[in-house]
């Protein structure tokens, strides 16, 4: 049985004879369903953008790395969603973004748009934007979702590289991130993560520098490499959280 993608619980072609009255609304809790999520995908061209938001780490998987935004300091928690499922970030990361929509491969023909057909922010209720007109033409809404998925389908596979890239010439190195909690708390520790080595990156032959150079992918290194000084901000998204939580229940007892 093939694993579904992080956050996609039924993936459903989407057919413009089926889905003609289907409409895209924002939930109540708009990001909800990223709330658990400790680690999210993140794609290369969202480095420099993110850096100063969000910290860019790398992550097993199986044998290879990939690259993910660190969003909590422990499993099942992220700090970027808060109570009310809004995203406090300045930053909202791709994969989000694209999601209910994802881009479906077929052997042997031409990828397909699905999107996940349990999102409750779809509905044939009348409420939210259309995804086709009355004729099954894709709607406004629907080629907006169209182009993110297919920029951000294109944008992972260049991630892939990038990835494989950086464990072939060795300059990534496990670690152990501390992060010392609000107001002199307790340290979090986050073990089995990896970020670019700056030293081995240095000690490249020149050939090797240059062909990443060519590449265009020293500046992404350095997104990555400057994204880490975003874990700080960590600390205080978990201050900021737990100031809720004691604002909501002071506001219960009265």
């Amino acid at each position: 049985m093939t694993e579904l993608p992080l956050f996609y619980a039924s993936i459903e072609l989407l057919n413009s004879e089926r889905h003609r009255n289907l409409r895209l609304r924002a939930p109540a809790r708009p990001f909800a369903f990223a709330e658990t999520a400790q680690l999210i995908p993140a794609v290369v061209d969202e480095y420099a953008t993110a850096a100063r938001d969000m910290t860019v780490v790398f992550a097993p998987n199986g044998a290879q790395w990939s690259s993910v935004f660190l969003c909590g300091l422990k499993s099942g928690s992220n700090l970027y969603v808060d109570a009310d499922g809004r995203w406090n970030g300045a930053y909202v990361p791709a994969y989000l973004r694209r999601y209910p929509f994802i881009l479906g491969d077929r052997d042997g023909m031409d990828p397909v748009v699905c999107m996940d057909a349990r999102f409750d922010g779809l509905s044939e209720d009348g409420e939210g934007a259309r995804l086709f007109d009355d004729e099954g033409k894709h709607a406004p809404t629907l080629d907006n979702a169209v182009r993110l998925v297919a920029d951000f389908a294109n944008a992972a596979r260049r991630t892939e590289e990038f990835c494989r890239l950086m464990a072939e010439h060795d300059l990534l190195k496990s670690v152990t991130i501390d992060v010392q909690g609000p107001k002199g708390g307790a340290n979090a520790s986050i073990h089995g993560l990896a970020i670019i080595d700056e030293a081995k990156l240095n000690a490249l032959p020149a050939e090797v520098f240059e062909d990443l150079r060519r590449k265009g992918l020293i500046g992404v290194i350095y997104g990555h490499l400057f994204s880490l000084g975003a874990t700080r901000g960590l600390a205080g998204k978990l201050e900021a959280r737990d100031k809720a939580a004691a604002a909501r229940a002071d506001a219960t007892l009265g």
